[in-house]
Formats: C-alpha cells, structure tokens, sequence
C-alpha cells in the first residue's frame, strides 16, 4: 500500500466512529470499519485500473515502434516505478534500433549465400532465410518469427542450432525432413545462428542408383563371361572325343559373345546418352529410320510369326540426332516383336500431333502388369526374367530408350494390359520449331 492508502483508510474508520457517535461502542465500531473497508476498495480499485493501463501501454512496446514513454502520475513510489520502466523501455529501444540497421545486412547475406540458408536470432526465431530455403522447407513470406524447429521442421535440425548457440561452435547433423534427407551446418555468426541445409535426397538416390547398377552390371556380365568359360573348356573336349558335337558347341559359343558384346554396346550407350554435354541437333527424318529398322527386324518378326505394319507420310523430320533416334525406334520395335506371340502383330505410326511428331509403337503381345509399370525404364529392370534373357535381351533397352528421348527434348509414356499388348508413345519437336 501507499503512504496516502495507509493515511486514509485510518482516518476513514475514526469518521465512521464519529458517525456511529451517540450509540453504543459495538455500533460505533462497526460504523468505523464499514467506512473503512469501503475507503479500502475506492483506492485499490483506483490502483488496479492504474496497473491495468501500465500494463497495457509495457505490451504496447512489443507492436509499438520506437517504444512511447510511461507517464505515471502519484506518489514516490509510482515515480520510481515509472523511472524504472522508461529505464527498461529506452535499452529495449536501443537494441531494437541496432537490429532493425542490420537488418538489411543480415537478410543481404542470406540471399547471397548458395543453396538453402536461415538465419536465427539468439533468443531463437527466424530472422531471415533465401528463396531456396523458404521453397525447401514450405515457409511463407509473412510467417513471422518461427521457432527453429518451426522453421526447420525437424527436432535433430533445432537441436544443432541451439547446441551451435550454447558451444559458440560449428554442428553437422543430418535428418529427414518430409520426404527428402537433409544436412545442415548450424554455425555462430555475431550473437545468431546462421544454418546452412544441403538436400541430399537426390544425392542418396544417385548413389543408391549407381550401386545397384555395378551390382546389377557385374552380375549381367560375369552370366556370358562365365557361360564363354564354360563353353571353351567343353569345346576342347569334344573337338577330340565328340567332334560331332564340337559345332553345337561353337554356335552356343558364339551366342554367348554376341550377348555379351550387346551387353557392352548397351553399357556404352547408356553411358553416353547420360552425359550432360550440350547437345546438337539436326533435321531427320524419322519415317526413314522407321522403315530402316522395320526392313532390318523382318527377319525376327518371320521367325517369331509377328506381322509388322507402318503407317506414316512421306517425310516427318524432328530435331534430334540420327543415331540415337535409331537406337529408341529399334530397341522399342525389337521389344514388340520379342514380347508378342505367334499370329500378332506390330504397327508402328508416325503422325503430326500438338506441333510434334508422335511415334507409336503398339504390339498385341504379353503386356505388361500394372504394377511393373512405372519401373520398365530401369536399367536392367524385367518384367519376364525368363522371356527376357530367351530373347537375348540385356535388360537395358527401355532405359536407352527414355535417356535418348530426354536428351533429345522429347516424351514418351507407355500404356499395358496383361495378354492385350503394349503401346509406346514417344513424343519429338518437330525440326525448325522451338
């Protein structure tokens, strides 16, 4: 209470006793503490709605730019009080004036800096952060100050940025975030913590990848490598204990090389289209390549009772390169005849579609599940493990097939039923249009 509270409440119970003057002292000190209590309400009600508005006008100062002084008016103890409180007001000031001139420097060394980056106030909300970061993590313009781990959306991350704050030393954890595997390097800079995220999700799949295909290389070439052992040693047998069967012998002999030479060729195919050089094209024409390779297959396709029809015009020339447009007609061609069944047939169509050129390979043959669907691309990925290597097929066809159509600007899809047949689709910019 204050001094004037401790002076007039007294004086208010010696009035109510001078009321209550003339009736007996029970009446009269009740009088005295009922004038009293009510002279107790009337200030503290006073005093109450005073705290209410000061504590209003210190709130203030959160949303309030630069921070208004406090005005109090009373005794000593108010005065102290307000003194204190401007004290508090005018450090808030100071410091808030120095972070709003650095501002622009701490957000112009985010947006500088390459790749996904966040910059953190010491007392742990986000300061700023670049395009990248913001399209990484899913955060708005107008998000306000997030938390690190509102920000980062991952306790591991938060935890590295305050451990960098608390041990004034760089942190490197790695976390997933969602669907994508990141790591991020939380370091002191000043009194904040900048992080810096690098997405390693397309890295591990890269690397997951290329393991499997040396995996899936060697296996697919130590299977005629081992097979050309194999034959040899049994050939220099029978050229003297069974020289009838020395010709068997040899035609499986050279069965097996020329599987693994296609291996090979395909490999370096692959490789070769997987490179990312700058690419030169040039007008060809497709429907001559077309019928090239549906005259060099009517072998196959006799053999195998599969009957072959083009439907195209004259000409239809697309911007690519003759040799790898060759080798997606060919693969997608040879696969419609391996992969259909006796009394089928193939077409393959080239028509003007949307301002390209479509080519449409379709077969009446085994089809292809549902499921297999999505992965038929893969290298070295079969959907018919037996049929496949009867064929003589490397397994690495289709994925020639869709690198040599990226490469070249183009798209293809492809459309199954299990026992109806497949259809290729491949779409190419036609020659002279961008």
């Amino acid at each position: 209470m204050t001094r004037l509270t401790l002076v007039l409440v007294p004086a208010a119970v010696v009035l109510g006793a001078l009321l209550g003057r003339g009736r007996s002292l029970p009446v009269a000190v009740l009088w005295g503490l009922a004038v009293g209590a009510v002279a107790a309400v009337v200030l503290w009600s006073r005093h109450r709605a005073r705290l209410h508005a000061l504590a209003e006008h210190v709130n203030g100062w959160l949303t309030q730019w630069p921070p208004a002084p406090v005005r109090l008016e009373g005794g000593r103890a108010w005065q102290e009080l307000g003194v204190a409180l401007n004290a508090v007001g005018a450090a808030y000031g100071r410091r808030g004036s120095k972070l709003r001139r650095e501002l622009p420097w701490r957000r112009d060394l985010v947006d500088s800096l390459v790749g996904p980056a966040l910059l953190f106030s010491d007392e742990g909300r986000l300061v700023a952060a670049n395009a990248d970061a913001r399209r990484l993590l899913g955060l708005a313009e107008d998000g306000g100050r997030p938390t690190f781990v509102q920000a980062l959306g991952s306790s591991a991350l938060a935890g590295a940025a305050r451990e960098a704050l608390s041990s004034q030393r760089r942190v490197t954890v790695e976390a997933v975030v969602g669907d994508r595997e990141l790591r991020a390097v939380a370091s002191v800079v000043g009194e904040e913590v900048l992080v810096v995220l690098t997405d390693r999700t397309q890295e591990r799949h890269t690397e997951e990848v290329r393991r499997a295909f040396v995996v899936n290389a060697s296996h697919e070439l130590k299977t005629p490598a081992a097979a050309i052992q194999t034959l040899a040693d049994a050939l220099d047998v029978v050229l003297e204990s069974d020289p009838a069967r020395a010709r068997s012998v040899v035609e499986r002999l050279h069965a097996e090389s020329d599987r693994l030479v296609r291996i090979v060729s395909d490999l370096l195919d692959l490789r070769r289209l997987e490179d990312a050089g700058e690419l030169q094209t040039v007008p060809v024409d497709v429907v001559a390549l077309v019928r090239e390779v549906v005259a060099d297959v009517a072998g196959d396709a006799a053999a195998g009772g599969v009957a072959v029809h083009v439907e195209a015009p004259d000409q239809a020339h697309v911007a690519g390169i003759a040799g790898d447009l060759r080798l997606v007609i060919e693969n997608l061609v040879r696969n419609a005849i391996h992969y259909n069944q006796r009394g089928g047939e193939v077409r393959v169509v080239v028509r003007a579609r949307d301002g390209s050129y479509e080519l449409v390979v379709a077969d009446t043959g085994i089809g292809i599940p549902q499921q297999d669907l999505p992965r038929v691309f893969e290298r070295f990925y079969r959907v018919d493990e037996g049929r496949s290597r009867e064929t003589g097929g490397t397994g690495l066809g289709l994925s020639i097939v869709k690198h040599a159509v990226d490469r070249q600007g183009g798209t293809i899809r492809v459309e199954s039923l299990l026992g109806e047949g497949t259809t290729f689709t491949v779409r190419f910019p036609i020659a002279g249009r961008p």
